[in-house]
């Protein structure tokens, strides 16, 4: 690589990097076509979950009525389900009916 051109892109970097930041603080909006590097108030992360094939078709079927994706039913079903057990927590009245049960995990294994 020629000096000229380690310069060229030593240069570059720098000035990107100062604009990050100032983007980082506020003090410069974000780049178009970019998003600026602050985290996100309620990070997601990613969690597998096994569900039974039997059930895949209903539920797609499900998500398909209310014009969403399995995914995103599954995942606001479970939210829905932690903030109703919050509320009953909160009142001391015992949480509603879950419509079916979960077999408890089996012990000694890994959690994930």
């Amino acid at each position: 690589m020629s000096e000229s051109l380690r310069d060229m892109l030593a240069c570059e970097a720098k000035e990107a990097e100062t604009r990050a930041d100032a983007e980082e603080r506020g003090d410069a909006p974000p780049t178009p076509g970019q998003r600026g590097r602050r985290p996100a108030a309620d990070p997601a992360q990613v969690y597998a979950v096994r569900f039974p094939a039997s059930r895949l078709t209903e539920l797609r079927q499900v998500a398909d009525e209310l014009g969403e994706p399995p995914t995103t039913l599954i995942r606001r079903w479970v939210l829905e389900r932690l903030d109703q057990r919050n509320v009953s927590a909160e009142t001391d009245a015992t949480p509603p009916p879950a419509g079916r049960s979960i077999p408890p995990a089996r012990s000694g294994g890994a959690r994930r």
